[in-house]
């Protein structure tokens, strides 16, 4: 059994064509500068394996591109042949799910990331296409000055990502009707790669101004190091609202990894770990889901903690709430919860835990 991952990324290409080897470092002409291609690993249950046992065996492929400066209409685009494949792969599989990292990732580490969240939402029986765009994470292992470095990474890189969108949403324009996927996307950020997302978001208003494409289907940002009030915030994610049709919050309070963001790293709250700032103001697209009672309070003997030490992976390897994404991702709403008692409890509002 194999499973392909599509990949967009403002990485540097250190070699190539079908056997391709992406790096850490930015793209050396420019950091919005966009690289697209596939990554196929071989073998099924890859969510229950670590990641050191396949990822070094994955097949990186690079979309050959070719740019034509004097005649756009002659150029070969990587992005019109990856979002090609994307779109038949749709036409089989129905939805797509564009994935962004966290921190601490090499390319072949996210690669590898996706392809363990692809098979583990398959198993819980939303197969989906998946894209994932790879910011140049140094993949440099987890301190002060590696953190720091990651998230101006991941900043700057918000310019790429928001590039990313804005060509996918061209490319569905510019399919005519009779070619297109009645598919839906979707977005899941997780950790630092949402900070990566906010930077995507004010990118593409220099562009669009409030106008965010509605490109995407269901937002879903988890256990993410941003501030609290960044859904509320026009300078930071708010304007992504306008761009989908609902926006999930899964924040777990004793994340261990947003708890060392917010205190040795000097961080605002971070959403991840205590949900949006202000409930108040929340739009009526925003929901919150508090999965702490699934990851810690039930939590017993002395390896419940083996799958998932700091409380921060739980959105790949955590069965109750993986159930709870299946059915946002299939358009559940949120009053249908309430019809189950047993699997999410209305706390007030859109204010949610699951049980």
């Amino acid at each position: 059994m194999a499973v392909t991952i599509y990949f967009a990324t403002n990485r540097k290409v250190v070699k190539g064509g079908e056997d391709a080897e992406i790096g850490e470092a930015f793209h050396p002409d420019n950091i919005d500068e966009l690289r697209f291609g596939k990554v196929a690993f071989a073998g099924k249950d890859l969510f229950k394996k670590d990641l050191a046992d396949f990822m070094d065996k994955a097949k990186i492929s690079l979309a050959p591109e070719r740019l034509d400066k004097d005649d756009a209409a002659r150029s070969k685009l990587g992005s019109a042949a990856v979002f090609d494949a994307v779109r038949e792969d749709m036409l089989k599989k129905g939805d797509a799910l564009i994935f962004v990292h966290g921190y601490d990732h090499t390319f072949r580490e996210a690669a590898g990331r996706a392809a363990q969240l692809q098979q583990w939402l398959a198993g819980g029986g939303k197969d989906m296409t998946l894209l994932l765009f790879s910011w140049p994470s140094a993949g440099a292992g987890v301190g002060r000055r590696t953190y720091a470095d990651d998230r101006r990474r991941a900043e700057a890189s918000g310019a790429a990502l928001g590039r990313a969108i804005l060509k996918a949403t061209d490319f569905i324009r510019n399919t005519p009707r009779a070619e297109r996927c009645d598919g839906r996307i979707h977005l899941l950020c997780h950790s630092m790669g949402n900070w990566a997302i906010r930077g995507a978001v004010q990118a593409m208003r220099t562009f669009v101004g409030d106008n965010i494409p509605p490109l995407l289907d269901e937002v879903i940002l988890t256990a993410a190091d941003e501030d609290d009030d960044t859904v509320q915030a026009r300078h930071k994610i708010a304007p992504l609202l306008r761009g989908c049709r609902r926006l999930t919050v899964y924040y777990n309070h004793q994340d261990l990894a947003l708890k060392a963001s917010d205190y040795a790293m000097g961080n605002p709250d971070r959403l991840g770990r205590s949900g949006p700032r202000r409930k108040a103001d929340l739009s009526d697209k925003v929901a919150v889901i508090n999965v702490a009672p699934k990851i810690i309070w039930e939590s017993k003997g002395a390896n419940a903690w083996a799958a998932d030490p700091t409380g921060h992976q739980y959105f790949r390897n955590n069965a109750r709430v993986r159930q709870d994404m299946v059915e946002v991702l299939n358009g559940k709403l949120d009053e249908e919860f309430l019809e189950k008692k047993e699997r999410r409890v209305n706390d007030i509002g859109s204010y949610w835990r699951l049980t």
